[in-house]
């Protein structure tokens, strides 16, 4: 299979069907509520439901045209490659925003799902976080006692340990920031 036939594909962000599970749990918790005053309680079953129905329907397809997204209880919105201006994270909510200002959540989008969106959009949409973790790779991080953490190189480290007299380390034995 070529690279082309891989990208030509749309790839869909889903929120996941464990989800489901969650609600089922609260409609458990719903009935133990409920069944103290039945005739004024009823209506609290429509919360796991209209969970449920969220879980099921919501979405949001990458391809190769634009972005496709599909709400639970609201239209659906299809915005164009050329017509997007960026995504943005408020909270923990994905926001694509277009050329003319509005902005459009977008269901089941993290911002541990960057890289695999950025893929899906072949780079349209930059993948932070892997080059966050490509600028981090050679690099020493530093914490005070204050809790401030600096991220230097190695030879920058080396650099500080022998201008404050110490021993400096050997920079290939000098743990990364990042963990393995």
């Amino acid at each position: 299979m070529s690279s082309d036939a891989v990208h030509a594909e749309s790839v869909q962000f889903r929120p996941e069907r464990t989800h489901i599970l969650a609600a089922v749990l609260m409609s458990a918790i719903a009935l133990l509520v409920i069944g103290s005053a039945p005739q004024y309680l009823f209506w609290v079953l429509i919360v796991p439901v209209l969970f449920i129905v969220w879980v099921l329907r919501a979405r949001t397809t990458v391809g190769e045209k634009g972005v496709d997204i599909r709400y639970a209880f609201r239209g659906s919105r299809f915005i164009k490659w050329e017509n997007m201006a960026g995504i943005a994270f408020k909270g923990s909510r994905a926001l694509l925003t277009t050329k003319d200002g509005k902005s459009h959540p977008l269901p089941a989008v993290t911002f541990n799902s960057l890289p695999k969106l950025a893929e899906a959009s072949r780079g349209r949409i930059p993948d932070v976080v892997g080059s966050a973790e490509e600028a981090a790779e050679d690099k020493v991080t530093i914490i005070r006692r204050d809790g401030e953490q600096i991220l230097i190189s190695k030879e920058e480290y080396a650099a500080r340990q022998e201008s404050s007299g110490k021993k400096p380390d050997n920079p290939d034995t000098i743990n990364n920031s990042r963990s393995n």
